[in-house]
């Protein structure tokens, strides 16, 4: 919305972010909340479930037809649950994505406000144009460094989530495969030994999977979010100031700002070091734009995410020879 300039101060409201940007916030963070409960406490309920609940005590009385069905449910619950994970961590990668890229959007609207303001002024003295070229210019170089940061936390959570996804599809994919085409023996020592097999190396992917680089993707998203919230709300106050500079005349007193650009979008860049800083850091691989490297850096770190948590020969190589005889060739 275009900024009406000779209105009084008091009618600009200031609320020059857009409630696109607010509504991508709150998108993300319920995506978020939903993924954090989906995975919440795995370890103790897949030991629950699988361990000590009815799938390894279903009453005696029960047809055993019955029983083999409530059984095998059960083992496909197991990977609806990672087929489920799966999908959450991606809806979460896209609310997130969607966040970074509205965020670079919203950086840009609010530049172009800031130049709208003098635009609208049928006078400037020549002094003021020049310093309002030089300050443009120092704004337009803050959105260059500022979008390119996010880009870098962009490209590292959403190669960090469709990893996490890969591997619980995969996962839940081979368990399927093992009820549909190898022919498990459901009865007494086979059902119990494969339970336990399952409950071992689930726990095993999902840690593997899950458990450091999703915390670690978490803290990213939350840091570049609570930065760019702050970054909005300083360049919706430089938009007030501007017009207030403008509206109200004496360019000599209030457009001091003017003179040094580089003063004033300088706690702005500080913010973005600090940034970057984190990311350095809190990732241990120096600048993640190494990811960029890579042509097909997605499929690239999905596969060796998934490499390393599901290895190549499983499942056949890492069951005990008695196990294996428990399954029935087609």
């Amino acid at each position: 919305i275009p900024i009406r300039l000779g209105a009084p101060a008091h009618l600009v409201n200031g609320d020059h972010i857009s409630q696109k940007f607010f509504a991508a916030v709150e998108n993300g963070e319920r995506h978020k909340a939903i993924l954090q409960s989906t995975l919440q406490n795995f370890v103790e309920n897949l030991q629950r479930n699988l361990s000590t609940s009815n799938i390894r005590n279903t009453a005696a009385n029960e047809i055993e037809e019955d029983s083999e069905k409530i059984k095998v449910r059960r083992l496909y619950d197991l990977a609806d649950y990672f087929e489920y994970s799966s999908e959450m961590a991606n809806s979460f990668a896209m609310a997130a994505e969607n966040f970074f890229e509205v965020t670079k959007k919203e950086s840009i609207a609010l530049l172009q406000k800031l130049r709208q303001i003098p635009s609208a002024q049928r006078y400037l003295p020549t002094d003021v144009k020049m310093h309002l070229t030089d300050y443009f210019a120092e704004m337009e170089y803050f959105h260059v460094m500022f979008s390119e940061i996010v880009d870098e936390s962009l490209e590292y959570f959403g190669n960090t989530l469709r990893s996490i996804q890969s591997v619980f599809i995969h996962f839940a994919d081979i368990q399927r495969d093992l009820l549909r085409e190898w022919n498990l023996r459901l009865e007494g020592w086979c059902f119990s030994a494969y339970v336990d097999f399952l409950q071992l190396w689930s726990t095993e992917i999902f840690k593997c999977a899950s458990t450091k680089e999703l915390n670690i993707a978490y803290d990213v998203y939350a840091t570049t979010e609570t930065t760019a919230k702050h970054i909005m709300r300083q360049l919706e106050f430089r938009i007030q100031r501007l017009y207030n500079c403008f509206i109200f005349g004496g360019y000599q007193i209030k457009c001091k700002f003017l003179r040094d650009p580089d003063v004033d979008f300088e706690p702005l860049f500080a913010k973005l070091d600090e940034l970057q800083q984190y990311l350095d850091i809190k990732i241990k691989m120096g600048r993640i734009s190494l990811y960029r490297s890579h042509r097909n850096a997605d499929e690239l770190v999905s596969t060796k995410v998934q490499e390393q948590c599901i290895p190549l020969d499983f499942p056949q190589k890492h069951m005990m020879e008695s196990l294996n005889q428990c399954y029935v060739p087609n």
